[in-house]
């Protein structure tokens, strides 16, 4: 069995056509991506179906990204904090190794609250704001 390969012109066109159609359908981290990802499939003999995963597993990620950037936007956070920004050293009353453990979350799964107490200046709005950042990433089931 003998295999064919398109004119150049063929194969152009239906390059700008899959690319209009990921522009229409708003993926645009696959259109960007689709000479690249079609280039790779080519020099390393991809399958069309790992090629194809490759593209949409490109827009997945963007789109999460995106969604991401949102819901931070949108949470209106006074500063980006992390953990690592807080002195825990200068606090030796607060815990590092359960704030720590609150920012993985578990205890939203675990339907459990959280209350930080404590005097004016101590530090729980700079500890707070860190898991409130990786809540903006957490999405409830």
């Amino acid at each position: 069995m003998t295999t064919t390969t398109a004119p150049a012109s063929q194969q152009a066109a239906a390059f700008q056509r899959l690319r209009s159609h990921l522009a229409y359908l708003r993926l645009t981290a696959a259109a960007e991506a689709l000479p690249g990802v079609l280039d790779a499939a080519r020099d390393e003999h991809l399958p069309v179906l790992d090629a194809l995963e490759k593209l949409l597993g490109i827009e997945a990620d963007a789109t999460a990204a995106r969604k991401l950037a949102s819901r931070l936007h949108f949470a209106a956070l006074p500063a980006p904090w992390t953990l690592d920004d807080y002195d825990f050293s200068a606090q030796p009353g607060a815990d590092e190794a359960l704030i720590r453990e609150l920012a993985t979350l578990r205890f939203v799964g675990e339907a459990a609250n959280v209350v930080l107490i404590g005097p004016p200046g101590v530090g729980k709005v700079v500890l707070a704001e860190p898991v409130r950042v990786v809540t903006c990433g957490f999405v409830a089931c």
